[in-house]
C-alpha cells in the first residue's frame, strides 16, 4: 500500500504549496451572480444556446449537480438522465450507451457519440469524470452536425477549464464494500502563467483499491484494480479575436487478478448446484464473488492530446480543432467455463490510434437567418489479436493468434441553418445537411483459435476494404410562447457506416456474413421545456418515435442442424422501432431544499431479427434496453453547511439478449448522503446501492465452455460500498 500513499499525497503537497484565497473581486462576483437565475447553456449544437431555445431534447448536468450527486465515473450518469443507459462488458470493459432504445453492446461500435473537451470517443472506457465543468446528453440524432456514430444521441463532456486565478482543490475519499475497499485522491490546480494571457491547469487523480467482484479460487489474486489520472490544460489568448486552447491527459489501469470483461451467473443459486462440487472443490461463489482457475490481468493505457482555436472576425467565428489518442488494453483471463475446471483460457488484446480534425464558420447567432458550415475528418487504425490456452497454465501461456487490422477513414461537409422572421421573433426554423463518406479496411492472416475440447475455430487470410456514404437531413420548428415556455419538433436522420468482419469459423462462411451494411435511422420527436420566472422550478419532456434499417447487430453461424460453427459477428439484416417519451422536474421549494426527478420510457422491439434458421426476435423488445427509468433525490443544506442527501433510481426490466430468455428484473437503487460545506473544507458520509441490488449490466450469454448449462452469464454492477470524503479548497 505504501505506492498508494506517496504518489497522490506529494500531487496533494504541490496543489496546497501553489493555493491562496479565490480574490475578493471574483468572491464579489460569485456573489452577485447567485442572486440571479441561473442561465443553462448547451455547448453541444455548436452554439452557446439557453436551455430554453435548444430544439432537442436535452440534460445538462453542471459541476455542482455532478458533485451532490457524487458522479465519479461515466457509467454514473444514467441514474440522473432519461432514457439512457450505460452497459458494461465487465469492471474494466468499454462503456456502451443506449438511448431511447436505440442500444449499443461490446460487439457495435457505439451508436451514440461521446466528446470530451472536443474530441470523439467512439469506443468510451469507463473514463474518470475528474474535475467536470459540465455534462450534456443530447437525445436523437445529431449526425448533421457530428455525422456517423451519433444516430441515438450525443454526450459532451466539459471539463474545468483554467482560471484567470489561482485556484487549488483536493479530495480524499476511502470507500469500503463487501470484501474490499478502495482509496482516492484527486484535485485540481489552475491559475495564470503568464500575465492575463496565459493560463494553465493540472487536474489528477489516483486510485488503489480492491475489485468489487472477487475471485476465490485458491492460488489465484482477488484482483486490485489501480488507476491513474493527469490533465493538463492551457488556454492562450495572444489577442481580443484569437483563443488557443491545449490539452492532454494520460489514463494508466493496472488491474492483477481482473479480465477486464467478467462475467458471472445470473442464477447463483443454480451455478453452484451445478458446479460446487462437481468442478469448484466444493465451494459456493455468492452474488458478488467467482472462481476461475484462468490466470488473469488487465492493463490499459490511454493517451490524449488536442488543440483548438477560436478566432472573431468582424462577421462570424472560426472554430478549429485536432486531436490524437491512442488506447492500449492487454487483458489476460477470459476462463470459457466460468469454473475452476482448467479448459481454456482466453486474451483480448488492441491497440488503437485516433485522429480527428474538424473546421467550422458560424456566422452571428443575434442575426434573424444565421447558419454554420464546416468540414471534419476522423481516422482510426486497429490492431488487435484473441488467443486462448488449453489446460492449466500461466499468464506466460497466452501465444498469439493472428493479427487482425482495421482502418476507418471519415470525412464530411455539413451546413446548419436556423431562421427567425422579423414578423414573428419567437418562431425559428432550422434545418441542417450533411454529406459523410466513410472508408472501412480490414485484414487478417491465416490461423486458428483453439476452444478446448476439439473445437478449432480457423482464421483465414482476408483483405477486404470499401466505401460508404449517406446524405444526413435535419429539420426542426422552436417556438417561444414566454421567455419560460417553449414548444419545438425535430426530425433527423443518423446513421452508422457499413464494414467487414473478421470471423473465426469451422466452415467457409457467405458473404453476406463477412460485411454488412451501413445502418440507417429516422427520429422524430416533439417536446417543451418551461421554467418558472425565479427559475426555481422547471419542467421538460419530450415524446419520440424511431424507426432504424439494416440494424446492426452481433449474431453466429449456425449448421443446418443449428450447431454454432463461427464465433461472434456483426449482421445488418435486421430492423428495429421504438418509442416512448421522457419527463424531467427540478424544484427549489424553499432555501436549501433542491429537489429532482425524472422519468423515461422506452418500447423498443425488433421489426426483423433472423436469430438462426427457424428463430426470428421480431416483435421481442430490443436488448440492454429497459422498459423504463426513474429517478428521484432530495437534498436539503442549512446555512451553517450542514446537509443530507436522499435518492433512490428506478429501472424497469430488460433483456440481457436478443430473444428474452435472460431478463433482469426491475430493480430499485437507494442512496443517502451527509456532510459539511466550509468556505474552505467539506467532508461527506455517503452509501451508495444501500439495499445491495445485484443488477446484470451488461450482455449476457450461456455458458462458452459447456453450452447451455441452464444460466446465464453477465456482467454485474457495483455491490453496496460506503465511505467517507473530505475535501480542502484554498
Amino acid at each position: 500500500m505504501r505506492s498508494f500513499y506517496l504518489y497522490p499525497v506529494s500531487l496533494a503537497a504541490l496543489s496546497v504549496a501553489f493555493a491562496q484565497p479565490v480574490h475578493a473581486q471574483d468572491q464579489e462576483r460569485a456573489e452577485q451572480a447567485e442572486e440571479q437565475p441561473a442561465q443553462i447553456i448547451v455547448t453541444g449544437t455548436r452554439r452557446d444556446t439557453r436551455l430554453q431555445d435548444a430544439d432537442v431534447s436535452v440534460t445538462v448536468i453542471n459541476r455542482e449537480m455532478l458533485d451532490q450527486a457524487r458522479i465519479r465515473d461515466v457509467r454514473q450518469l444514467d441514474a440522473v438522465v432519461p432514457n439512457v443507459q450505460f452497459n458494461e462488458s465487465g469492471q474494466l470493459g468499454s462503456t456502451f450507451i443506449s438511448i431511447r432504445g436505440i442500444e449499443s453492446n461490446p460487439f457495435i461500435v457505439n451508436r451514440a457519440a461521446v466528446y470530451i473537451d472536443g474530441i470523439p470517443f467512439r469506443e468510451l472506457s469507463n473514463a474518470v469524470l475528474n474535475q467536470v465543468e459540465s455534462v450534456e446528453v443530447l437525445r436523437g440524432p445529431q449526425a448533421t452536425l457530428y455525422g456517423a456514430n451519433s444516430e441515438s444521441g450525443l454526450i459532451v463532456i466539459n471539463t474545468r477549464a483554467p482560471t484567470d486565478y489561482l485556484v487549488s482543490e483536493v479530495r480524499a475519499t476511502g470507500t469500503t464494500f463487501g470484501g474490499g475497499a478502495n482509496g482516492v485522491i484527486d484535485g485540481f490546480v489552475g491559475g495564470p502563467l503568464a500575465g492575463d494571457n496565459l493560463s494553465g491547469s493540472i487536474a489528477f487523480k489516483v486510485s488503489r483499491g480492491d475489485s468489487f467482484l472477487r475471485n476465490i479460487q485458491p492460488g489465484q489474486p482477488e484482483g486490485r484494480i489501480d488507476e491513474t489520472f493527469v490533465q493538463g490544460r492551457l488556454r492562450w489568448t495572444p489577442t481580443d479575436r484569437l483563443t488557443l486552447n491545449a490539452t492532454t491527459y494520460i489514463l494508466s489501469t493496472r488491474a492483477p487478478g481482473v479480465f477486464d470483461q467478467e462475467y458471472l451467473p445470473l442464477d447463483v443459486d443454480l451455478y453452484n448446484r451445478t458446479y460446487a462440487d462437481l468442478y469448484n472443490g466444493g465451494r459456493d461463489a455468492d452474488r458478488f464473488t467467482y472462481i476461475n482457475d484462468a490466470p488473469k490481468r488487465t492493463n490499459e493505457d490511454e493517451a490524449v492530446f488536442g488543440v483548438s482555436a477560436r478566432y472573431e472576425l468582424d462577421y462570424g467565428t472560426v472554430d478549429a480543432a485536432a486531436s490524437y489518442r491512442r488506447l492500449k488494453t492487454d487483458a489476460k483471463g477470459l476462463d470459457f467455463d466460468f469454473t475452476a475446471l482448467p479448459t481454456a483460457a482466453g486474451q483480448d488484446y488492441k491497440d488503437k490510434d485516433f485522429w480527428n480534425f474538424e473546421l467550422r464558420f458560424a456566422s452571428p447567432a443575434d442575426k434573424p437567418f444565421n447558419y454554420i458550415l464546416g468540414v471534419t475528418h476522423y481516422r482510426q487504425e486497429d490492431e488487435r489479436f484473441q488467443t486462448t490456452f488449453v489446460g492449466s497454465g500461466t499468464l506466460d501461456s497466452y501465444a498469439p493468434s493472428p493479427r487482425q487490422y482495421a482502418q476507418a477513414r471519415d470525412w464530411g461537409a455539413f451546413v446548419s441553418t436556423s431562421w427567425s422572421p422579423v414578423q414573428l421573433p419567437d418562431l425559428t426554423l432550422s434545418a441542417g445537411l450533411r454529406y459523410d463518406h466513410a472508408h472501412r479496411a480490414a485484414q487478417q492472416s491465416a490461423g486458428q483459435i483453439d476452444l478446448g475440447g476439439g473445437t478449432l475455430f480457423i482464421y483465414r487470410d482476408a483483405a477486404l476494404s470499401g466505401d460508404f456514404d449517406a446524405v444526413l437531413p435535419r429539420f426542426s420548428i422552436h417556438y417561444k410562447t414566454s421567455p419560460q415556455l417553449s414548444f419545438y419538433a425535430n426530425a433527423a436522420k443518423g446513421y452508422i457506416p457499413g464494414g467487414f468482419n473478421l470471423t473465426a469459423a469451422q466452415a467457409d462462411l457467405t458473404d453476406d456474413v463477412l460485411r454488412y451494411s451501413s445502418e440507417t435511422m429516422w427520429s422524430r420527436e416533439a417536446g417543451f421545456k418551461w421554467q418558472s420566472a425565479d427559475g426555481m422550478l422547471s419542467l421538460a419532456g419530450a415524446a419520440f418515435y424511431i424507426r432504424s434499417n439494416n440494424w446492426q447487430e452481433i449474431q453466429v453461424a449456425t449448421d443446418a442442424s443449428g450447431r454454432i460453427i463461427s464465433s461472434d459477428y456483426i449482421g445488418s439484416n435486421a430492423s428495429i422501432d421504438s418509442k416512448g417519451f421522457e419527463l424531467e422536474a427540478s424544484a427549489r421549494p424553499v432555501p436549501g431544499l433542491t429537489l429532482t426527478a425524472n422519468f423515461g420510457l422506452s418500447d423498443a422491439r425488433y421489426r426483423d431479427l433472423q436469430v438462426d434458421a427457424t428463430t426470428n426476435a421480431r416483435g421481442k423488445r430490443v436488448k440492454l434496453v429497459p422498459s423504463y427509468d426513474g429517478y428521484l433525490a432530495a437534498r436539503y443544506q442549512t446555512p451553517g453547511g450542514f446537509y443530507g442527501r436522499a435518492e433512490v433510481s428506478f429501472t424497469g426490466k430488460e433483456s440481457l439478449e436478443s430473444l428474452g430468455r435472460a431478463m433482469q428484473p426491475a430493480t430499485q437503487t437507494v442512496g443517502l448522503q451527509a456532510g459539511y460545506e466550509g468556505e474552505h473544507w467539506g467532508v461527506r458520509l455517503f452509501v451508495e446501492n444501500l439495499t445491495d441490488v445485484r443488477r446484470g449490466t451488461g450482455l449476457a450469454f450461456r455458458n462458452l465452455g459447456f453450452g447451455d448449462d441452464g444460466n446465464w452469464y453477465s456482467p454485474i454492477g457495483r455491490s453496496r460500498q460506503g465511505g467517507i470524503e473530505l475535501e480542502w479548497q484554498l
